[in-house]
C-alpha cells in the first residue's frame, strides 16, 4: 500500500481519532504541545483551553465564555507555556500578567501543562495507543502491565 491509498487510509485514522477526542473551546492560539482536545470555536464542548493568549487577553480574563464555564462546572485549562515569560524587558506588564494568572488559578482555572506529564497510562489505554500506532505522551508513567503490553510481552 503507498500513495494515494496510504493517505487515504491515515486520513480516515487520523478522523476518526479526533472524532474520539473531547471538544474543548480554545481562545488564543493553540498551545505547543497536542493534548488530545479536538478545538472547536463554538459550543457544544466539555472543556476550556485558554491557549497561548496574546498578553492584552490575558489581561481581559476571564472573559464571558470562561466565566459561564467555571459557574457550570466545566474544567477550564491555562497553557502554562505562555510567550510573554521570555521576554527579558518590560518588568512591570510581566508581573502583571503573572499576576492574571494567579487570578485565573484562584478562580478554578487549572494549568494546562506539558502532554503526558504525570499521566498514568494503563493496561487498557496502552492497548488503545498500541491499536492506534501512537506513542504514549512524553513523559507520561506506565503501569506495568501496560509498559509490557507496549513491549509486545502482554500476558
Amino acid at each position: 500500500m503507498s500513495g494515494p491509498d496510504l493517505d487515504a487510509l491515515t486520513e480516515q485514522i487520523w478522523q476518526r481519532l479526533t472524532e474520539r477526542r473531547p471538544r474543548a473551546l480554545l481562545i488564543g492560539a493553540p498551545p505547543e504541545i497536542d493534548h488530545n482536545y479536538n478545538y472547536v470555536k463554538e459550543e457544544p464542548y466539555e472543556a476550556v483551553v485558554l491557549g497561548d493568549l496574546p498578553p492584552g487577553e490575558l489581561l481581559k480574563m476571564p472573559t464571558d465564555p470562561v466565566c459561564r464555564a467555571l459557574l457550570a462546572d466545566m474544567p477550564v485549562y491555562l497553557w502554562s507555556g505562555q510567550s510573554y515569560k521570555k521576554a527579558k524587558t518590560a518588568r512591570l506588564l510581566c508581573t502583571e500578567l503573572a499576576a492574571a494568572e494567579k487570578h485565573l488559578r484562584q478562580l478554578g482555572v487549572r494549568p494546562l501543562e506539558a502532554a503526558g506529564e504525570n499521566r498514568l497510562i494503563t493496561a487498557q489505554e496502552a492497548r488503545r495507543l498500541l491499536e492506534a500506532g501512537v506513542c504514549p505522551p512524553k513523559g507520561s508513567r506506565l503501569t506495568p502491565l501496560a509498559r509490557d503490553i507496549l513491549e509486545g510481552k502482554e500476558p
